[in-house]
């Protein structure tokens, strides 16, 4: 819809669309709408030439949204036409490609234009649209006189495709008497495509010293080619390293398609090609530290395939790259023995970082190499060789490295900084994962692990503390209840947490007397985690406990007290006392809003008849527990009920109206649009806008 304006408006416009201050001329942009089509249209166009991009965009933004695609699409590939502007030739550009689909019949019509310039950005603007109703024309284009439209149209052409793309760019290719640069923009497209181009069908590419390198990334993408396959191979002991690496490339992208059988026959064959040559591998070594992210991927890969041990030291120190560290530890563990060799002989030399890598690499290791060198790496003076170290001895499962973890125990408790609690939770999971009864690992071992545990605990620290009623919790038997009951009264809060934290995973479904004296514990952390255990607990008894927790003192404890009757309550079945219960919760959703979250919280994940509760939340001031209770209505209701929820519509907080429109909406509630329909008549906000038009664009389709 044009706005109203008058000369006067028209005077402004047409003086402030040329002031020297760059943010008067793009308001002035802004305000064009206001003048009639034409002369609007003219002054946008004039605009993309402007020496200001805010103004520039601004003018793309205001042609691309015009109602006169005609119009607006002519006037803009006749400005492709302005060879004394280039910058309004490159806007242009953008506003057709902002245009989209609807530009590309005015594109076409000047495809055969007499300037060679428009017929490239004409290209330009058809690959930036990329829709392949352009491709047969492009594909016309590709005998263009200019060399250059040409490159342009196979370069599109790669972006678009379409029916009889690839054996047209693949004739450009191999066509000889082409000019290289259309030759290359043709491999490119095909590269682009990823079309199974056979080696046989690219001519003289391969043989080309400019364009060989480009064609070999082609080769390898058809099955069973096997000349394609030979010439990659030889490919391999090239004098040029763009060929080297290209044929590596295009080796590798074989490798990982090819079932296993054939798998490892071209592994061996690129292994003996590589060898065959002193230049590859070494080549490959030299090039890993400098080269993109993208290729020292790929050399790792090859160097891995190859499994020379000057590889392996290169490998590792790239593996410091966070984006190549899982890519270099793979393969050097693939490489086993080897690897495992070569690090060992090379320890001394190794800075931390690298130590602390091969570290990690040797918990996917067997040999006694590496197992030894985990063990000494326990002293080592770098926390996050120790750390490393720890976590690998548990992976791989050393028992030799169970009383020099518990050891270590007491050194990183010193350190009270956060390599220090690093280091310790480091141990603690090497513990865990060595001494966990299981498949691997024998009862002599789980029970050695408890013994060494005790034993360090007379006269230690409160971190060694935490850490053995951690490990005990989670590696410990039944009949290690009592050193946990013991631990359970220690002056640390944080060990009570985490003993009764133990305790309950030790006797599970029970709620032994140590574990209900620490509902009166004087710290809220360990009340909580005694109401979290005892939520779990099978025994009736435990819901007077967790009544009486509900009225602690602590709104963090009232929320895990709560919680735990709400599980409770859902695992109840209807003849037993529930109405108690249901009080807990009604009081809960009436207390303070931490409390009342964690209550409505459960209730969504408990469902139930309990769920019903949540209705009395609506009524509260809290926009958050608001959500959260049409959350858990909308979750548990039955479609009758969702009525509660109408009101919410018009709620005063834009995200609780929002909550309720989509909750109406996934319900499919098709009562509710008369609602919804009033709400987005008055609706301000954008957001509530977007999601209320999509509710009912979803409800209209249930009518």
């Amino acid at each position: 819809m044009s706005l109203e304006f008058d000369e006067r408006d028209r005077e402004s416009i047409a003086r402030d669309i040329r002031d020297g201050d760059e943010e008067v001329r793009r308001l002035a942009v802004e305000r064009v709408d206001a003048l009639p089509a034409e002369e609007a249209i003219r002054l946008l166009i004039e605009c993309l030439g402007d020496s200001s991009w805010r103004v520039r965009k601004a003018s793309i933004e205001r042609l691309v949204a015009r109602g006169e695609t005609n119009d607006v699409t002519n006037a803009l590939v006749r400005a492709l036409g302005d060879g004394e502007n280039p910058g309004r030739r490159n806007a242009a550009v953008d506003a057709l490609i902002h245009s989209g689909a609807k530009a590309i019949p005015a594109l076409l019509a000047e495809r055969t234009s007499s300037d060679v310039d428009v017929r490239k950005l004409v290209v330009d603007a058809l690959a930036g649209i990329a829709d392949s109703s352009a491709s047969e024309s492009l594909q016309e284009m590709l005998e263009d006189p200019d060399p250059n439209v040409r490159a342009s149209a196979a370069d599109a052409l790669g972006a678009i495709g379409g029916d009889g793309v690839p054996a047209a760019l693949i004739a450009k290719a191999a066509d000889s008497d082409e000019d290289q640069l259309v030759r290359f923009s043709a491999i490119h497209a095909l590269n682009a495509l990823e079309f199974p181009v056979r080696a046989s069908e690219l001519g003289t590419v391969l043989d080309d010293p400019i364009l060989g390198h480009a064609g070999l990334s082609l080769v390898g993408r058809a099955e069973g080619d096997a000349e394609g396959i030979a010439i990659l191979l030889k490919a391999l002991g090239s004098g040029s390293r763009s060929t080297r690496e290209a044929s590596i490339r295009s080796l590798l992208r074989i490798v990982g398609h090819v079932g296993p059988e054939q798998n490892h026959s071209l592994m061996a064959r690129i292994r003996a090609a590589a060898l065959a040559s002193d230049r590859v591998i070494a080549s490959a070594v030299e090039r890993l530290p400098e080269a993109d992210l993208p290729m020292k991927l790929i050399l790792i890969q090859f160097l891995g395939i190859v499994a020379t041990p000057s590889a392996v030291i290169p490998i590792l120190l790239a593996g410091r790259d966070e984006a190549l560290s899982e890519a270099s530890l793979s393969t050097l563990e693939s490489l086993g023995d080897v690897a495992e060799e070569i690090i060992d002989a090379e320890w001394s030399n190794l800075d931390p970082e690298s130590r602390r890598d091969a570290c990690l690499l040797f918990g996917g290791i067997t040999g006694e190499k590496s197992a030894a060198r985990l063990l000494s790496s326990l002293e080592d003076f770098s926390s996050e060789t120790r750390s490393a170290a720890a976590r690998s001895i548990g992976r791989r499962g050393l028992d030799s490295g169970l009383a020099p973890l518990v050891a270590r125990l007491a050194a990183a408790a010193i350190e009270d900084d956060f390599e220090g609690e690093e280091e310790l939770a480091a141990i603690t999971d090497g513990l865990i994962a060595l001494a966990a009864p299981g498949p691997r690992t024998g009862t002599a071992v789980t029970a050695r692990a408890i013994e060494l545990l005790i034993a360090c605990l007379d006269g230690a620290a409160e971190r060694v503390r935490l850490a053995v009623a951690t490990v005990i919790g989670r590696i410990g038997r039944s009949e290690d209840s009592q050193i946990v009951s013991f631990l359970m009264k220690d002056a640390s809060s944080s060990v009570r947490r985490a003993s009764v934290e133990a305790l309950a995973r030790l006797e599970p479904g029970t709620a032994a007397e140590p574990l209900r004296l620490a509902l009166a514990d004087e710290s809220p952390m360990v009340r909580i985690a005694a109401a979290r255990a005892l939520g779990a607990s099978e025994n009736i008894e435990v819901v007077d406990d967790l009544k009486r927790l509900a009225d602690d003192e602590d709104s963090g404890v009232r929320a895990a007290a709560v919680r735990s009757v709400i599980f409770r309550f859902a695992q109840l079945s209807a003849d037993e006392s529930q109405s108690e219960m249901l009080g807990v919760i009604d009081t809960a959703l009436a207390d303070d809003p931490q409390v009342a979250l964690g209550a409505l919280e459960a209730l969504c994940e408990a469902g139930g008849v309990a769920a019903e509760r949540a209705a009395g939340i609506l009524e509260r001031s809290e926009p958050e527990l608001v959500r959260a209770a049409v959350r858990c209505i909308g979750m548990h209701s039955e479609l009758d009920d969702l009525e509660a929820l109408f009101p919410l519509i018009g709620h005063p907080d834009w995200s609780v109206r929002a909550e309720a429109i989509q909750t109406l909406s996934d319900r499919r509630s098709i009562r509710a649009m008369p609602s919804i329909l009033r709400r987005l008549e008055v609706e301000q906000d954008d957001f509530v806008r977007d999601v209320t038009l999509s509710a009912l664009k979803r409800l209209e389709g249930e009518v």
